[in-house]
C-alpha cells in the first residue's frame, strides 16, 4: 500500500518532513521507498519548498484503524496555522493537512499534472483524510521516480548550527550538489526560517546522501539533532518543465528592481534581477536575436525564465563612407549615399555577428534556483 502526507507547513513553524518522520516512527508495520516530492512551483497554497511526502507500506487495510487514530490525535490539530510573510506579498493560506492511502501506486499521469499545473481532482483511494493536502499527498505517491536524486534531512533540537569544515568536505564530493554557493561559499543546505529542519544534504545516490548527513551530524561544530532520514526526491530533475522553446526577440526592457522583460512572438519572458549571469544575458539581447529558453508560465501567461541561450545575434548598420560619415538609404532597393561626398553604393547594410557575454546555456545562481530546476548542459 502507499501512504502520502502534505500541507502541515506554515512560515512561522511546522514541518511536513518532521511530521512524516514521527508518523513513520509510530507505524505498526514495516515500510520502504521514502520519498519527498516537490510539486508545481506556482501552486496557490505552496510553501517555499512545496514538498509532499510518501511511503510504501508493507501491510493491508488493517492499517486504517491506526491511521484514523493518528490523524485525529496528531495531524488534524495542525490544521489552520497561518502567518504573514515579511518578504513576499503573496497571500498566505492556513495549513490544510491531507493524508491519502492507496492499495497500489496511483498512475503517474496524476504526478505529471500536479508538477506542471494546478490540480483539483483526486485519484481513487482506499481512504482519504483532510483537505487540500490530499493533492500533494496523492502526487507524491504517484511519482514514477524515472529520474531521481536523494536528500538526507536532519531536524534540530534547538540551535541550527552546521559544522562548516564538514560542509566544505561534503561539498567537495562529486555526488553531492547544491551544498554551497560557489560564488560566496555560503551554505545552501540549511533553511533560514524557524522550521525545525537543521539541514538537507542533496546527492545523486542514496548512500552518498546518507554518508554526508552522518559526517555533518558527527562533526564537532554541528548542533544536536532529533534524527535524520534519507528520501528519494524529484529535486533537480526538471520535471516541472516539459520542453525548451525557441523564439525571436521583439523588444527588451529593464523595469524597477533590475528585472528584464523580453517580448517575443511566443509571448513575454521575465528574467529576475537575482538571475545573475542569465539576467545580464537577457539585458544584452536586442530585437531580432534568436534565443532558446525554458521556464514556467505564471497566471498572467508570462514565462519566468530558468534557462536562456542565444542561438543567433547580428547587428545591422549602414555602411560608413570613406569620409567617416554614415551613409543613408536612397529608398527601397536603391542603395545608399553619403550626404557629404554624394558617393553611392548598392550594399545597404553591414551585418556583423554579435558575441554574447555567455556561451551556451545560462541559469540563475544556485541560491536562486527552484528545487526542481535541473542543471542544463
Amino acid at each position: 500500500m502507499w501512504l502520502g502526507l502534505d500541507d502541515t507547513d506554515y512560515l512561522d513553524g511546522g514541518c511536513t518532513t518532521l511530521e512524516f518522520h514521527k508518523l513513520l516512527e509510530a507505524l505498526p508495520c514495516s515500510y520502504s521507498n521514502l520519498r519527498l516530492v516537490r510539486l508545481w512551483p506556482f501552486a496557490a497554497q505552496r510553501t517555499r519548498g512545496n514538498a509532499a511526502l510518501a511511503v510504501e507500506l508493507h501491510c493491508d487495510e488493517e492499517i486504517i484503524d491506526f491511521l484514523d487514530n493518528y490523524w485525529e490525535n496528531i495531524i488534524l490539530p495542525l490544521r489552520g496555522a497561518i502567518s504573514v510573510s515579511e518578504h513576499d506579498d503573496r497571500s498566505q493560506h492556513p495549513t490544510d493537512p491531507g493524508m491519502m492511502l492507496f492499495s497500489e501506486q496511483p498512475g503517474e499521469e496524476y504526478y505529471w499534472r500536479a508538477v506542471r499545473q494546478k490540480v483539483e481532482d483526486l485519484p481513487n483511494a482506499v481512504k482519504t483524510w483532510g483537505g487540500h493536502g490530499r493533492i500533494g499527498a496523492s502526487a507524491a505517491c504517484a511519482w514514477p521516480a524515472n529520474t531521481q536524486t536523494w536528500e538526507a534531512i536532519a531536524w534540530r533540537v534547538k540551535d541550527r548550527k552546521v559544522d562548516q569544515n564538514a560542509l566544505a568536505e561534503v561539498d567537495s564530493w562529486t555526488e553531492t550538489f547544491l551544498c554551497r554557493d560557489p560564488r560566496s561559499n555560503r551554505g545552501l543546505i540549511a533553511p533560514r526560517g524557524p522550521c525545525p529542519v537543521m539541514f538537507g544534504i542533496r546527492a545523486t545516490s542514496e548512500k552518498v546522501a546518507t554518508d554526508a548527513a552522518k559526517l555533518l551530524i558527527d562533526a564537532e561544530g554541528t548542533a544536536e539533532i532529533i534524527s535524520f532520514r534519507t528520501f528519494s526526491t524529484n529535486q533537480a530533475t526538471g520535471d516541472h518543465i516539459e520542453r525548451t522553446y525557441s523564439a525571436v526577440v521583439n523588444e527588451v526592457s529593464t523595469i524597477k528592481g533590475g528585472h528584464t522583460i523580453i517580448e517575443t512572438e511566443r509571448g513575454r519572458l521575465v528574467s529576475f534581477s537575482e538571475g545573475g549571469e542569465m539576467n545580464l544575458l537577457a539585458q544584452w539581447l536586442q530585437p531580432g536575436d534568436e534565443i532558446e529558453y525554458l521556464g514556467l508560465d505564471d497566471d498572467e501567461e508570462t514565462t519566468h525564465l530558468e534557462g536562456l541561450k542565444v542561438l543567433s545575434s547580428f547587428s545591422k548598420e549602414r555602411p560608413t563612407c570613406s569620409c567617416g560619415k554614415r551613409m543613408k538609404s536612397m529608398g527601397k532597393g536603391q542603395g545608399v549615399r553619403c550626404s557629404n561626398c554624394k558617393i553611392t553604393q548598392k550594399e545597404q547594410w553591414i551585418v556583423t555577428e554579435r558575441i554574447p557575454p555567455s556561451k551556451g546555456w545560462t541559469q540563475p545562481p544556485f541560491d536562486s534556483r527552484r528545487h526542481l530546476a535541473r542543471e542544463i548542459v
